[in-house]
């Protein structure tokens, strides 16, 4: 049998995709088993007191503490759905019409998403309370101070610090 031109070029072309192909795959899967390594030493999934599930420890400790103190509150969604730029909240107080953030980060990528943030805020004339890892401290005291007035319409009555469920007066 005699081998023309194109049909050899035609083979190794095959060829060298296949071999493309193998080392691509090759790579994502060492990609996919060093990520689930990483991940599996350092989980991004806390379940918090609540049933919710947030990113880091941080958001667990602001979570529970919403929790704790019966403050209705949606964790992690789209802030206004029908805009060009689509940001998530991390967490949503129907009863205030307030949005948290939680800023945990630094470095310069991350100040600049955190004004981009605020200027959308305020460009949507929706409210926003930050958080920052320094209140993370004492909670109670100043979320509390964060929250001034508005603690008394969101704030249900005594909560147990483990579970969350309400106390009556003998505690």
């Amino acid at each position: 049998m005699e081998w023309n031109t194109e049909l050899f070029l035609l083979l190794m072309g095959f060829i060298i995709i296949l071999v493309i192909l193998i080392v691509i795959i090759a790579n994502l899967w060492q990609k996919n088993r060093t990520v689930q390594a990483y991940q599996a030493k350092y989980p991004s999934r806390y379940v918090c007191l609540d049933g919710d599930v947030v990113r880091s420890i941080s958001e667990c400790l602001v979570d529970n503490f919403l929790y704790r103190n019966g403050i209705a509150h949606k964790y992690e969604d789209v802030i206004v759905k029908s805009a060009a730029h689509q940001y998530k909240y991390d967490w949503y107080l129907p009863d205030l019409d307030l949005y948290l953030e939680f800023f945990g980060f630094s470095g310069k990528k991350y100040k600049e998403t955190m004004e981009k943030k605020r200027k959308f805020y305020r460009t949507n004339h929706l409210s926003m309370m930050e958080i920052i890892p320094s209140d993370l401290s004492d909670l109670n005291t100043k979320l509390k101070e964060k929250f001034g007035k508005q603690w008394e319409k969101i704030a249900h009555g005594r909560h147990c610090p483990h579970c969350g469920g309400i106390l009556d007066d003998r505690v």
